[in-house]
């Protein structure tokens, strides 16, 4: 028993020596440091902060498989890593917003090492000013695509707002009045702008900010690869005085409310189904123990989607017949665009069947029937428009002041069928 116990305390005492073993590897070291360059203007790439990087593989040892490593593209388009260790590497900037770029390999990294990549960015935003009248901010830009050759489809352009000066797609105020102001294309270049290198002006706004705040402020625009990341224009600094107030005269640039997700309720059933606040439902519209016009998902109070919706889904509940949802407005005379979109942030979003569904404006303090829309301002029909990036227009004058109505008008009578837009507009444009 001894002669056992000496040999376990013989075998512990040479474990914890070996654990005792000084590591001889000298600490990472080596910096390396650069810049991401666009190939079209010579200066640095602009991006979000982390967006995305660079990697890099040592290539110093070749008995196995290198491990890729990644180092992070600052917003303002450098990069900065001390803690490396020397030896041979490869790199490939990756993941950001421009045309594929060749790996540069052999790259020695010792002491501080110097190395720009040079990358040619899908898009360019030039012109990029803003105007703040009051409270409402105003950004507007020019997109350029040099090469459109192979060009994947344009997304959008969208605004980025930010109280620090890290503004982009890592760091923005996420709200609905913002991220809906959004332009969403999704389609080629050449359907978006035809057979041109640069755009015509895009404005995105107004914008709603606060008095007495600083907003740090920019616009991105992406294309449909892999990455999906933006190109971006520089962030401009936005100080907003504390006295700033809008003209209680000027026309909004909204007149609809509560048009945005999320959506506000008058009341509900607790459940699922309400009337919306600031809407106006007709008796047909309300098959929902007499309410409609509120959809509030189908996971319960605890998880209220906060939707503007309608359906009839089977053949137990009562059909929608001229079901109308609208607002009334005493607008001056002019010229208006109503503009209702599928696609924003509304999580359940959706446009589910055939029957007839339309957007509508009409004189006076109620909309016309399906079958008399030929009396409307305006009306347009937008069954099969797609949930992902559907968006439906209509436009109409008045040539005199009057009392006007604008909203839907449908009539579910089959089954699975529903709506569920992200955020409807009436703006005046002329």
């Amino acid at each position: 028993m001894k002669n056992i116990i000496r040999i376990v305390l013989g075998l512990l005492v040479m474990s914890i020596t070996a654990c005792m073993e000084v590591d001889n590897w000298d600490e990472p070291e080596a910096r390396v440091q650069g810049r991401i360059i666009d190939s079209y203007t010579g200066e640095n790439l602009l991006t979000s902060q982390g967006d995305w990087g660079i990697r890099i593989w040592e290539r110093t040892w070749t008995e196995s498989a290198p491990t890729a490593q990644s180092l992070p593209v600052k917003q303002d388009g450098t990069y900065n890593n001390s803690k490396l260790f020397g030896g041979t590497y490869d790199m490939l900037a990756y993941g950001g917003p421009f045309w594929p770029v060749d790996t540069l390999q052999d790259v020695v990294f010792g002491g501080n090492t110097e190395q720009d990549i040079t990358v040619t960015p899908y898009l360019q935003l030039q012109g990029f000013e803003t105007s703040l009248n009051g409270l409402k901010l105003t950004l507007t830009c020019v997109l350029r695509a040099p090469i459109r050759q192979g060009l994947p489809n344009l997304v959008e352009v969208k605004p980025f707002l930010s109280l620090s000066q890290f503004c982009g797609a890592t760091n923005f105020i996420d709200l609905p009045d913002y991220n809906n102001q959004r332009k969403q294309y999704n389609q080629s270049w050449l359907e978006a702008f035809g057979d041109v290198e640069t755009s015509s002006v895009i404005t995105i706004g107004p914008l709603k900010v606060k008095p007495g705040y600083t907003y740090y402020v920019r616009l991105g625009a992406n294309v449909n690869d892999a990455n999906r990341k933006y190109n971006y224009t520089e962030i401009v600094k936005i100080v907003v005085p504390a006295d700033a107030q809008d003209d209680p005269n000027e026309v909004p640039d909204n007149f609809f409310k509560n048009a945005t997700y999320p959506f506000a309720k008058a009341d509900w059933d607790g459940n699922r189904w309400g009337n919306l606040a600031d809407w106006t439902t007709n008796p047909a519209m309300r098959t929902r123990d007499g309410r409609g016009g509120y959809d509030g998902g189908w996971e319960g109070a605890a998880n209220d989607k906060q939707s503007l919706g309608f359906e009839k889904w089977s053949d137990a509940e009562t059909p929608i017949v001229n079901g109308k949802l609208f607002q009334t407005f005493d607008l001056p005379a002019g010229t208006y665009r109503f503009t209702m979109s599928l696609a924003g942030d509304n999580p359940i979003k959706s446009n589910n069947g055939a029957d007839p569904r339309y957007i509508a404006a009409a004189v006076g303090e109620t909309l016309p029937d399906i079958e008399n829309l030929a009396s409307a301002l305006a009306s347009a029909n937008f069954a099969g428009l797609a949930p992902d990036d559907g968006v439906k227009t209509i436009e109409f004058t008045l040539d005199a002041p009057g009392k006007v109505s604008a909203g839907f008008v449908v009539s579910f009578t089959s089954n699975e069928q529903n709506v569920r837009p992200s955020w409807l507009k009436l703006e005046k444009i002329n």
